[in-house]
């Protein structure tokens, strides 16, 4: 079975030319046609020999997407739906900005931790992408739109932590400063909070932005909308963020969608308050986007506006997070494919 040149690292690749009888130089060669000039084609490389672009092409797989659908919001959101080459889906979500192009991206074929108000869980688990895939989500839409995407939120399908090595290892590539070079500070990496990837990542000392998905400050609440709390409550949550707030000297971004009724209270905002105040947080309120495979409503405005209120004079940064793509379900919480 044949390799994946986008799931190498660049010290992987030397050494796989190394074995095939190349030089160094040809490892580097194929390195900046892939993360510099974004050719994904090894047929295109044309400063490597005839004769080595075949022994490649016999020894590694590259290109692993073929584009089935592209939806355009009004807001200028894009939404892609990739298929794989065993026939398995994802989709992914570009964000234009006004100096930033930003891709959500997905990291599993659906998801195991089925949260009540996310589309993607009723799809149920079907399997991790591998890094090469992770990678070529982010280089295929970036050859198609001819453009340089800047940041990198790991927000789209799956539970990125579940699918660990991947994930880290994907994201190293695509940091790396003779690739694609997108900063550490311009990666994000969105847990539901999933502890054993926490620790993991904590003791790797690794340096991409932390982002919880909390959505409930009360534990019992929390288990009947996010099932993966039963397993990972937010006593030994918060414990080892601070654990991590403490090694790393960063703050946890905080994502809390509001929903009507659930968890929208000043009860609610009280007992969010008190938990985030504990360590160096910020928060990012999401309007509940509705979507046909979920039973849930947004929060009134008057409703919201109560919520955001209660955190004056707080001290770490709060703020309403735009809503994006919602008119072509590609806003948090909307991703969905049936597979089958």
């Amino acid at each position: 079975m044949s390799k994946n040149l986008t799931g190498l690292s660049f010290e992987e690749l030397i050494d796989n030319i190394n074995d095939m009888g190349g030089k160094k130089y040809i490892a580097k060669q194929i390195w900046n046609w892939i993360y510099k000039k974004n050719i994904i084609d090894i047929d295109l490389m044309s400063d490597i020999s005839i004769k080595f672009r075949e022994l490649l092409k016999e020894k590694f797989n590259i290109g692993l997407y073929r584009l089935k659908e592209k939806k355009i919001s009004s807001d200028g959101t894009e939404k892609f739906l990739l298929e794989l080459q065993d026939g398995n889906s994802i989709e992914s979500v570009l964000i234009p900005e006004k100096d930033r192009l930003t891709i959500c991206i997905s990291s599993q074929v659906g998801c195991k931790f089925n949260c009540s108000f996310c589309s993607t869980g009723k799809m149920g688990f079907i399997r991790d992408l591998t890094t090469a895939e992770i990678v070529e989500e982010i280089l295929y839409i970036q050859k198609l739109k001819q453009k340089n995407i800047t940041n990198v939120v790991f927000m789209g399908m799956g539970e990125p932590f579940d699918n660990f090595d991947n994930v880290i290892k994907s994201a190293k590539i695509i940091n790396d400063d003779n690739g694609l070079a997108i900063g550490s500070r311009k990666i994000t990496i969105s847990t539901f909070g999933h502890i054993p990837g926490i620790r993991n990542y904590i003791d790797l000392d690794i340096r991409f932005r932390l982002a919880i998905s909390l959505h409930n400050p009360f534990n019992d609440q929390r288990s009947e909308i996010m099932p993966g709390n039963r397993q990972y409550n937010l006593e030994d949550l918060f414990k080892i963020l601070r654990e991590y707030t403490k090694v790393s000297n960063r703050k946890v971004v905080f994502e809390y969608i509001l929903l009507n009724g659930v968890n929208d209270s000043q009860d609610h905002a009280k007992e969010l308050k008190t938990l985030l105040s504990k360590l160096p947080s910020k928060l990012n309120l999401i309007k509940y986007h509705s979507n046909p495979y979920t039973e849930f409503s947004p929060t009134t405005n008057m409703q919201q506006q109560k919520f955001y209120n209660f955190f004056q004079n707080v001290n770490f940064p709060v703020v309403f997070r735009a809503s994006r793509g919602e008119d072509i379900d590609a806003a948090c919480g909307q991703l969905y494919i049936n597979n089958n």
